[in-house]
């Protein structure tokens, strides 16, 4: 873990070097084995971690660098080169080999790094989210809500604190009609009679 933070940490540049690195040593231990032993899906660590670390176009780079390699410890092994067309076809379909396996793990790495995206942004609103649950306790008289300090508050001051609503004010008919009755009867009552347009 400790590992793949420090990998993520370094530039482009840097992993690019580091696979070259990696390269080498396959390529190394590709030429002290010979010709009889094949060593070609190692090449896939240097390519693997290139393209987890510095992107798919790198990969690609290090795959190319890769089938060079090769190529060239066969050389220095005394390959003996039947035909260059045979070659260039072995190196290619080695080369094919490498494309695809950098094209996959590409495509993974940005399938998991959309989802880590999405994970660490639904924890975020997660957080954000505040919610009512439980028991309440309020004040049978003036309606005030004991919060978890022991301090009574306003109904609507407290639901704002730990919910997303936001009020507004404004007054239902029965308290206009006990508070301000000719009001009311202004407003409402008109309507509420026979001529007033609304059906009792």
């Amino acid at each position: 873990m400790k590992m793949r933070l420090k990998c993520e940490g370094l530039s482009k540049n840097s992993v690019f070097a580091i696979g070259l690195a990696l390269n080498m040593v396959v390529g190394g231990v590709d030429f002290f084995t010979g010709l009889d032993i094949g060593l070609t899906v190692f090449y896939l660590l240097p390519i693997a971690f290139v393209t987890w670390f510095a992107g798919r176009k790198a990969g690609l780079l290090m795959s190319v660098v890769s089938i060079i390699t090769t190529v060239l410890s066969d050389i220095l092994d005394g390959k003996i080169l039947i035909h260059i067309a045979i070659e260039t076809w072995n190196a290619l379909v080695h080369l094919g080999f490498f494309i695809v396996v950098t094209y996959l793990l590409g495509r993974l790495k940005h399938e998991l790094d959309g989802r880590s995206k999405i994970i660490a942004e639904l924890k975020k609103a997660l957080n954000e989210i505040k919610t009512l649950s439980g028991l309440l306790p309020m004040c049978a008289w003036c309606k005030k809500v004991r919060d978890d300090s022991g301090y009574w508050k306003q109904v609507e001051q407290y639901i704002a604190e730990h919910t997303e609503a936001e009020f507004t004010h404004g007054i239902c008919p029965d308290c206009l009609k006990k508070m301000e009755p000719e009001l009311y009867e202004k407003i409402i009552g008109k309507a509420e009679k026979p001529g007033g347009g609304k059906e009792t």
